[in-house]
């Protein structure tokens, strides 16, 4: 709960413009040092080494989230141009790339419906954005299949 916290002082004060600092990563991953940091605050009331403990995780956060950002960034441009070189081929797809990052695991219903298009239309795009390397199909099932925009939920995959 403090984590949380702490991400929402920062954007109340304008430090931060969103909660996108993601903080508990950092503890898990130096869980030794974090309750050694909390045992020496607690026993000597060294309150300073805790927060250069902590300043070293939002270094460290704000670094990982900066360059997670920017491969979003290079993500998007692929995407984006391998969409219009499939609009080339006479297939308008427009709308498609935003809906993407919003809802990067879906079916050809909800697609239908993001997009306002039939739901034939839809089925035939999820399965032309695979063709072209964007979906990923997860089930393997002829029917009620779903997608998945695997190369952008793998950015936020732990084991990076």
């Amino acid at each position: 709960m403090g984590r949380l916290l702490i991400t929402l002082y920062l954007v109340s004060f304008g430090l931060l413009t969103k909660p996108t600092l993601y903080l508990s990563d950092f503890f898990e991953k130096n869980k030794g040092a974090y309750y050694d940091a909390l045992t020496v605050v607690r026993t000597s009331n060294n309150i300073e080494h805790w927060l250069k403990f902590f300043l070293v995780g939002v270094a460290e956060t704000a670094a990982n989230g900066k360059l997670t950002f920017e491969k979003i960034i290079a993500l998007r441009q692929r995407s984006e141009h391998k969409i219009i070189r499939f609009r080339q081929t006479g297939k308008n797809r427009s709308g498609t790339s935003e809906h993407l990052y919003s809802q990067p695991i879906m079916n050809a219903k909800q697609m239908s419906e993001r997009l306002g298009i039939p739901y034939a239309s839809a089925s035939t795009l999820a399965k032309s954005l695979e063709e072209i390397g964007i979906f990923k199909e997860i089930t393997g099932f002829k029917m009620n299949r779903l997608f998945l925009f695997a190369e952008y939920l793998d950015l936020f995959s732990r084991t990076k």
